[in-house]
C-alpha cells in the first residue's frame, strides 16, 4: 500500500476501508453497531473520516466482524494508530488556520497529486515570503503584525510537502494571465516572486500552464478551485472551492468529474508549459 505523511488522510483511509470491508461482509451500519455496542452515528462517523477509529475497536470488534485475514490486520491497525497522531498544523490557533482550512492543509499535506486553478494570485504552496505577507496585509481582515507573521509561517511550512521524502507531492497549476500582470506589493517583489515561479516550474514534478488573454473564454472563469488526489486508487479524491467564509469539499462523483473536465479542457487550451514559463521570465523581467 502506497504511505501517506498526514492523520488527516490516514483517517480518510481507513474511513474508506471501513465502509468496503462492510460492504463485502453484506452488513448495515445498525448491524456493526449491535456487535460494538454503540449508536449507529459513531459507525458513521468512523465510515466518514468524522472522528478517528478507536484502536481497540478495530482490534476486538470490527477486523474479526469483517472477517479481514490476520496477516493483515497490522496495516490497519498502523493506520489506525497514525490516523490518532498530531499534525503538524494543528499546533495553530483558531484564528490562524479556523477549523474548515485545518482539515484542507491535513488532506493537502497527504495528497499524491493536487491540481490547481488560479485566476487572481499565486497558489499558496509556490509563495515567496514575501509575497504571502503582502497578501496577507491585503486581506479584509484586519490583522495585527504578529498575526500576519503567523499567516506567513504556515503558508512557508506548508510547501515542505513539495520536498516530501520519499514522495513529493506532483503539483499541476493552472494560472490566469492576471496572476502575472497584477502588482502585489511592488513591482521588485512581483519580479521576485515570478522569478521564483520559473524555477518551481523546472522542477521534475511541478507543473505551470498560463491561460493567456488571448485565449478568450475558457471553463475556470467561473471561479478557482483545486482537485485533489490520493496515493491509494480506492480514494477517487475532490474537488475543493474555497470562499471569504469558508470552503466547499465536493466528494460526488460527478462533482469531481465536473471539475476534473474542466481542468482537462484548460490544460488543452492553456500555453504549454515551456511557453508558459518564457511568459514568466518576459513577465518577471518587465517588473524587473
Amino acid at each position: 500500500m502506497a504511505s501517506a505523511s498526514s492523520p488527516t488522510v490516514w483517517r480518510r483511509w481507513l474511513a474508506f476501508e471501513l465502509v468496503r470491508l462492510r460492504q463485502r461482509a453484506r452488513l448495515e451500519q445498525r448491524d456493526v453497531a449491535r456487535e460494538l455496542r454503540c449508536s449507529v452515528a459513531k459507525i458513521s462517523y468512523y465510515e466518514t473520516a468524522e472522528r478517528p477509529v478507536v484502536v481497540r475497536d478495530l482490534d476486538e470488534v470490527l477486523l474479526p466482524l469483517y472477517r479481514v485475514p490476520r496477516e493483515r490486520w497490522p496495516t490497519y491497525l498502523q493506520a489506525a494508530r497514525d490516523s490518532r497522531q498530531k499534525g503538524w498544523w494543528e499546533r495553530y490557533d483558531a484564528v490562524t488556520l479556523p477549523g474548515w482550512f485545518s482539515l484542507f492543509v491535513g488532506l493537502e499535506q497527504g495528497a499524491s497529486v493536487i491540481r490547481v486553478y488560479e485566476a487572481q494570485l499565486v497558489p499558496g504552496l509556490l509563495q515567496t515570503r514575501e509575497y504571502a505577507e503582502a497578501v496577507s496585509r491585503s486581506g479584509t481582515a484586519e490583522r495585527t503584525d504578529e498575526e500576519v507573521a503567523r499567516h506567513v509561517e504556515l503558508r512557508m511550512t506548508r510547501q515542505a510537502v513539495l520536498d516530501r521524502d520519499p514522495d513529493p507531492l506532483r503539483l499541476w497549476v493552472m494560472l490566469d494571465e492576471a496572476v502575472l500582470r497584477r502588482v502585489v506589493g511592488s513591482p521588485a517583489l512581483m519580479a521576485e516572486q515570478l522569478r521564483h515561479l520559473a524555477a518551481m516550474a523546472q522542477r521534475p514534478k511541478v507543473t505551470i500552464q498560463v491561460m493567456p488573454y488571448s485565449g478568450g473564454a475558457y471553463p475556470g472563469m467561473t471561479g478557482r478551485f483545486q482537485i485533489l488526489d490520493f496515493p491509494w486508487p480506492s480514494d477517487p479524491g475532490l474537488a475543493y472551492v474555497e470562499h471569504r467564509a469558508g470552503s466547499l469539499y465536493l466528494e460526488e462523483p460527478n462533482e469531481i468529474s465536473a471539475h476534473s473536465v474542466a481542468f482537462e479542457h484548460m490544460s488543452a487550451n492553456a500555453l504549454s508549459p515551456s511557453e508558459s514559463l518564457t511568459l514568466i521570465a518576459d513577465a518577471a523581467e518587465e517588473f524587473a
